[in-house]
């Protein structure tokens, strides 16, 4: 019976250790980019001030899962949820709910428009899987204040505590180039001008840190410690960021 008493004890415990909030997790993160089937998509620019960035608000955990705990923007729709944080690094958001206004002006034949409610419809596709409670393995790079999340499926959304210039952003990204892809002992940066603002960092296919915040000197990166395998480089400059995937050989 003694032995039993403790079981439970520590059952409890360790729940309540598990419900904790974490406080690296809380406040207001941007998206950044969607990492969709391989392709990272990034926020679409627009001159339409009804168009908001999207974002992603963790306040405090709440006992009722009817109470919400989440709200947030997608690119025309807000929506409020609730979360929970089972341990290890998980997120899971079981109940939802999405305003239905959409981006009217998309019916205006405005392509850009229509681009923006695509973006939508994949931003919620993925953070609000409607088969199922939608459930993320998330890690949290402090240093660059990004948020990264990754579904079942392998699907990323990547967010930060500051709101990107889309346009300039787009622009920077397009602008750089990775060589050569495959790489074995160096990978060379093409289509920047590095200053002494000029960062990197690496990560691997599950979103962890294999290099980070590293101040870009010349425009090759050593990359032959790296075990074989496929990973994202992100470049960081003035407030611009850019993620290109490379593949170690």
């Amino acid at each position: 019976m003694k032995k039993l008493y403790i079981f439970i004890l520590l059952v409890c415990t360790s729940h309540n250790i598990k419900a904790q909030d974490d406080p690296d997790l809380l406040g207001t993160w941007y998206l950044h980019y969607i990492e969709s089937n391989g392709n990272i998509v990034y926020v679409p620019s627009n001159g339409n001030s009804s168009i908001v960035q999207p974002s992603i608000i963790f306040s405090n955990l709440v006992t009722d899962p009817l109470e919400h705990n989440i709200e947030g923007d997608g690119m025309c729709n807000n929506f409020f949820a609730h979360y929970e944080l089972p341990g290890n690094d998980t997120v899971t958001i079981p109940i939802w709910s999405t305003t239905l206004i959409f981006c009217d002006e998309a019916n205006s034949g405005d392509s850009s428009l229509e681009q923006i409610e695509q973006y939508e419809l994949l931003y919620f596709g993925i953070l609000f899987d409607t088969s199922t409670t939608t459930t993320f393995n998330y890690t949290i790079d402090t240093t660059n204040n990004i948020l990264m999340m990754v579904d079942s499926q392998g699907e990323k959304l990547v967010y930060g505590k500051q709101i990107l210039s889309t346009k300039d952003n787009e622009v920077f990204s397009k602008n750089i180039q990775l060589y050569p892809n495959p790489a074995q002992k160096e990978l060379f940066i093409t289509g920047i001008s590095i200053n002494t603002k000029t960062s990197y960092s690496i990560y691997n296919l599950i979103g962890n840190t294999i290099i980070s915040n590293k101040q870009l000197i010349e425009k090759r990166i050593d990359v032959h410690s790296l075990k074989a395998g496929t990973y994202f480089l992100k470049v960081s400059q003035n407030g611009n960021t850019s993620v290109k995937k490379f593949i170690k050989q």
